[in-house]
């Protein structure tokens, strides 16, 4: 077997797997798993946890960790759902979406400059965030926001010939996160700048701006997150992506993507994202206590860091020389 046979098999794991747990799934219950209407619906449910996913795997290339990621989704879409909901009833839904996009990309820039600028450690610094983003949430409304309007719930429920939007808005993004990772500068600069900063700060790259830079992009994936979930749930909770930080690290490192930095795909993120989504349409399919599901996204955890270990190591044993 060539080795580029080897490194293909190897990055593309998750996506062997995927097949394999869903013809287990399949097995299980060929009636309600081998349908398209399950595929789609696969898809849609992984979509929102898939925009989290994406920003934690693009930290984590850089090196680095964000843990307040779901509280930034849950209080983006509390800031938008409340000014429109509460404040300016009479706003149209399109500034309610850039409203949570950009409140997204402002909450990262926090983040961005802590980590970044000052220069503090991102799991600290992302800890005392998550706590911050997290009270703001519930301080801000405490109750359900119902009263929005149908262009701002859009993104999350529209459906287009019997597809969801979100479905597409997912994969667009996988296209256009792939492409900057692997064709642009800046994706060069993130690769670099996980793999190993000092070089890349002697080769002229400020490797701080780029960290801003990374979580500013990741707190807007995270505003997007938050935009479907709304649309997914049809109002505005305290609760939003509530708990889901655990599952958007599993699926990146499950997918590929490096703990060391420097290393990984976003199309085997997307693994990850399906892999996640494929376990718990299964789960609730095989009516799977709720209790016992947050039981094993522990165990998932634990195995995708265990599958990201072996493959670092086969990895580098493929690239070693003989």
């Amino acid at each position: 077997m060539t080795t580029r046979i080897k490194l293909f098999l190897v990055d593309n794991l998750v996506w062997i797997i995927n097949i394999g747990l869903y013809a287990f799934f399949a097995v299980l219950n060929p009636q309600g798993f081998l349908t398209l209407r399950n595929v789609e619906f696969i898809l849609y449910t992984s979509s929102m946890i898939g925009f989290l996913v994406f920003a934690e795997a693009l930290v984590l290339t850089t090196g680095n960790m964000d843990l307040s990621l779901a509280q930034n989704a849950g209080l983006s879409a509390m800031v938008g759902g409340f000014l429109l909901g509460v404040v300016f009833t009479g706003l149209p839904g399109w500034v309610g979406i850039l409203i949570v996009i950009a409140t997204g990309a402002a909450l990262g820039a926090v983040n961005g400059i802590l980590v970044g600028k000052i220069g503090y450690n991102a799991f600290l610094g992302t800890l005392a965030t998550y706590l911050i983003f997290d009270w703001s949430t519930s301080w801000i409304r405490r109750g359900a926001i119902v009263n929005l309007p149908d262009s701002f719930l859009a993104p999350g429920e529209a459906q287009v010939g019997g597809v969801h939007v979100a479905i597409f808005i997912f994969l667009g993004a996988v296209l256009l996160l792939h492409f900057v990772l692997r064709k642009t500068k800046f994706g060069l600069h993130i690769y670099a700048s996980g793999g190993n900063p000092d070089t890349t700060e002697m080769m002229g790259v400020d490797v701080g701006n780029v960290l801003l830079w990374v979580f500013t992009i990741g707190g807007a994936l995270a505003g997007i997150s938050g935009l479907l979930y709304v649309g997914y749930v049809t109002s505005v909770t305290s609760t939003i992506a509530e708990g889901t930080i655990f599952n958007a690290f599993a699926g990146a490192i499950i997918g590929g993507i490096s703990l060391r930095g420097g290393r990984g795909r976003i199309t085997g993120a997307m693994g990850g994202v399906i892999l996640l989504g494929i376990l718990e349409a299964g789960l609730t399919m095989l009516n799977v206590d709720p209790s016992v599901r947050g039981v094993l996204t522990g165990v998932v955890l634990l195995v995708a860091i265990f599958i990201n270990m072996t493959i670092s190591k086969l990895r580098d044993e493929i690239l070693m020389p003989s």
